[in-house]
């Protein structure tokens, strides 16, 4: 046989070769083309070679700063007196924590300084003259036990309009006119319906003002410490203060603008005792809630051949 001669099966192999690829192509072009149909992409953003677009980054919520709360004790530093001496009281205003400027009606200067100090962000009263036992002298437009409740009132509402942005009252002097509850429900009466606070100074342990205050249904508070009743004392008694508002969690202290006194204070607000209470206005200190019935403390009224000093 030549060796050009073709084998007889040759023809047979080669046609099913190419049957065979021929199917392998139409396979291969049906399943690419099931596969573009399947894919929701358009066309001409897909190709085979584009990379997978990174995933979206994840924006976690930032946890919103704690809120500092302070825990300390409160305390609410009424300042008595004030407008009687404008230097000094000007000077207490300057302390620097919040206050209660309680005001004397009568003194010249009161209605500016009252405005001076309500700007100041203090908290502002009326220092209502009332009547003591003994033969002090309150001041003029005071009110006591034998007034009509006509004048009492009137007197009151004259006072009032002598402090302007008073937010409440406390009374100067006036155990003889608190201790007795007549002579307060008419003093207090006219005031019923009003937002006011009624601090009773506590200047004797019979008083009956806080008693009908609540009757009236003013706000009423009652005062813990007197700071300066004793000039030479007023240390131990700032040191009798701050254990009073860590014992109760807040007290309330009356003082008055005098130089010993602011003295003092001065330098008492600057030491370790001091910055471990929270001083507050009259009125913060009366949005926390009523405080803690308890049975009236002694006096710090002294009596002696005038009276007390209230």
């Amino acid at each position: 046989m030549s060796r050009n001669s073709i084998h007889p099966a040759t023809p047979l192999i080669s046609g099913l070769i190419t049957s065979l690829a021929f199917l392998a192509g139409a396979a291969a072009f049906e399943i690419g083309r099931a596969t573009a149909e399947a894919d929701p992409r358009p066309a001409e953003t897909w190709t085979a070679s584009a990379e997978p677009a990174p995933p979206a980054a994840s924006i976690s919520p930032q946890p919103a700063e704690s809120a500092v709360i302070d825990t300390r004790p409160v305390v609410a530093l009424v300042m008595d007196d004030a407008g009687i001496d404008p230097q000094l009281t000007r000077r207490a205003m300057a302390l620097d924590i919040p206050l209660t400027l309680s005001f004397l009606p009568y003194a010249e200067q009161t209605p500016e300084l009252a405005v001076m100090a309500d700007a100041q962000g203090h908290a502002v009263f009326l220092h209502m003259p009332m009547e003591p036992f003994g033969l002090e002298d309150p001041g003029p437009g005071a009110l006591n036990r034998y007034l009509p409740p006509v004048e009492t009132a009137r007197r009151i509402e004259a006072a009032l309009a002598r402090v302007p942005g008073a937010i409440g009252l406390n009374n100067h002097m006036g155990s003889a006119f608190t201790a007795d509850a007549d002579a307060m429900r008419a003093a207090l009466g006219p005031l019923a319906g009003r937002d006011l606070i009624f601090l009773d100074s506590l200047t004797t342990g019979r008083s009956r003002a806080g008693m009908i205050a609540r009757t009236l249904g003013l706000t009423t508070l009652r005062r813990d410490i007197f700071i300066d009743h004793d000039s030479g004392n007023i240390p131990a008694m700032l040191d009798a203060l701050v254990e009073a508002a860590h014992r109760n969690g807040q007290a309330i202290a009356i003082g008055h603008p005098r130089g010993g006194t602011l003295d003092v204070l001065e330098t008492w607000l600057e030491t370790e005792a001091a910055r471990s209470v929270r001083f507050v206005t009259i009125q913060d200190y009366a949005d926390r809630g009523q405080q803690p019935v308890r049975a009236a403390g002694a006096s710090d009224e002294s009596m002696g051949l005038f009276g007390g000093a209230e």
